[in-house]
C-alpha cells in the first residue's frame, strides 16, 4: 500500500467513538493474552471514556492525531509534554489490528517527532509492556533505548512496563 494513500492530521470531537473503538479493538487483540478482559474493560471505562477523550482536545499539553485511511480512521498517537520534566511522552500509539506493518505507525510517530522538535526537544520517552512482544521490538528497531521498568496497572493485573526514549533523527 502506497504510503500516500496515509492521512495523518490532528483528531477533531467526531473522531472520538471512533478512536475509543480502535483502542478496545487494538488492546483486545494485543492485551488480553495476558490481561484479562475484565481488568481490560475496568480501566477502559475509567481512562477511556468519552468525555475523558473530550478533556484531551483542549489540554495544552496534549496533542492527538489520527491517521485515515480512505476517510477510515485506522490509527492514533497522543503525546503528553512534560514541563517539569521538559519531556515529551508518546502515551498511546494504537494501528487497528488490520492496519499493521502498512507504515501508519511510522507516519504518527513521525507526527509526534515534529511535536517534540517544534518544542526544542531531541527525545521522545515511552512507555511498552513487557509482553507486548511486536510492539516492543519494533521500537527497538526504530532506535528506542529502554532503560527503566515499572510496574503498570490494569484493573487488578500489574504488568511490567518498559520505559525508554529515542534520540530524534533530524531530517537531512
Amino acid at each position: 500500500m502506497p504510503t500516500s494513500d496515509i492521512t495523518i492530521r490532528d483528531w477533531k470531537l467526531e473522531d472520538l467513538p471512533a478512536v475509543r473503538q480502535l483502542t478496545w479493538d487494538t488492546w483486545l487483540d494485543t492485551y488480553s493474552s495476558f490481561i484479562p478482559i475484565e481488568d481490560m474493560q475496568a480501566y477502559f471505562d475509567e481512562h477511556y471514556t468519552l468525555q475523558d477523550m473530550e478533556q484531551l482536545l483542549y489540554s495544552q499539553s496534549v496533542r492527538c492525531a489520527v491517521a485515515e485511511l480512505d476517510g477510515v480512521i485506522v490509527g492514533f498517537g497522543r503525546t503528553q509534554y512534560n514541563e517539569h520534566e521538559r519531556r515529551i511522552y508518546l502515551s498511546s500509539l494504537y494501528i487497528h489490528p488490520n492496519h499493521q506493518g502498512k507504515g501508519i505507525g511510522r507516519h504518527l510517530l513521525q507526527a509526534a517527532e515534529s511535536r517534540a522538535e517544534s518544542l526544542g526537544l531531541d527525545e521522545i520517552w515511552l512507555g511498552v509492556m513487557i509482553q507486548n512482544v511486536d510492539a516492543l521490538a519494533w521500537y527497538r528497531k526504530l532506535g528506542f533505548v529502554f532503560e527503566r521498568e515499572e510496574p503498570f496497572v490494569m484493573g487488578k493485573t500489574s504488568v511490567q512496563h518498559l520505559i525508554g526514549f529515542e534520540k530524534i533523527r533530524k531530517a537531512m
